[in-house]
């Protein structure tokens, strides 16, 4: 089954490219509903890969997912298999 993670990382300039958040979309409907929201297509014919998204749609991803997101990061969604 294929999923959605959101993963943050500190700016280049910090020198530290480690993992600072990290949040794995949970059920194939809001799956479906980020895709929808950040590509405008289904889950089904999203490339793999990572995405930099914006500040404007994490803000979205905010709204949808009722959750904060930390500040001062940038953000990417992958898709992902399990």
């Amino acid at each position: 089954m294929r999923y959605l993670s959101i993963t943050g990382f500190f700016p280049d300039e910090v020198q530290d490219n480690s993992v600072q958040f990290e949040l794995d979309i949970a059920g194939s409907e809001m799956n479906e509903k980020v895709a929808q929201l950040i590509e405008s297509k289904p889950l089904s014919e999203l490339e793999p890969g990572e995405l930099l998204l914006s500040e404007d749609q994490v803000a979205a991803l905010e709204t949808l997912l009722k959750v904060s997101f930390p500040r001062g990061l940038e953000f990417f969604m992958g898709t992902c298999a399990d």
